[in-house]
């Protein structure tokens, strides 16, 4: 969020003023809600009048969180396409192990019938040392048939 403030400060200024304005008016709202569900006259307020003022707090709020959420992700984003700037695959001419990983038994415990492979999770590192060879590692997902 530091990244979309303005950095001229009469720009920042209008929008503190902005956001002030903004957080007056909810507790201006939420003020109104607590005295219409707590206050003296409650028991004579409509209940979809109250309704209508609950709506727009939440409404609000709403707002509110969405644009937390979208400045959250953009950054959270940015950092994720940056871990994966340099990921790819690894030269073909490296040599391979390829190792499956396979459970110690392929029938299920509880009806003793025979499990099949619904899919498979693989991992990839390269040896540092002597950084010539490719292990890669094959865990095989299991269902009861």
């Amino acid at each position: 969020m530091p990244d979309e403030l303005p950095s001229d400060p009469a720009e920042l200024r209008a929008f503190a003023a902005a956001l002030l304005n903004r957080c007056a008016r909810l507790e201006r709202l939420l003020k109104l809600a607590k005295d219409a569900q707590f206050g003296r006259s409650s028991e004579k307020l409509d209940t979809d009048q109250l309704q209508l003022v609950l709506e727009d707090i939440d409404q609000a709020v709403a707002a509110l969180e969405a644009a937390e959420n979208r400045a959250d992700s953009k950054t959270g984003e940015k950092r994720a396409a940056e871990r994966r700037a340099n990921r790819g695959k690894l030269p073909e001419h490296f040599p391979r192990i390829v190792e499956i990983l396979m459970p110690a038994e392929t029938c299920c415990a509880c009806c003793k019938g025979d499990l099949i492979e619904i899919g498979r999770d693989e991992s990839q590192r390269l040896d540092v040392v002597p950084a010539r060879r490719h292990d890669r590692h094959g865990r095989p997902a299991w269902v009861d048939a």
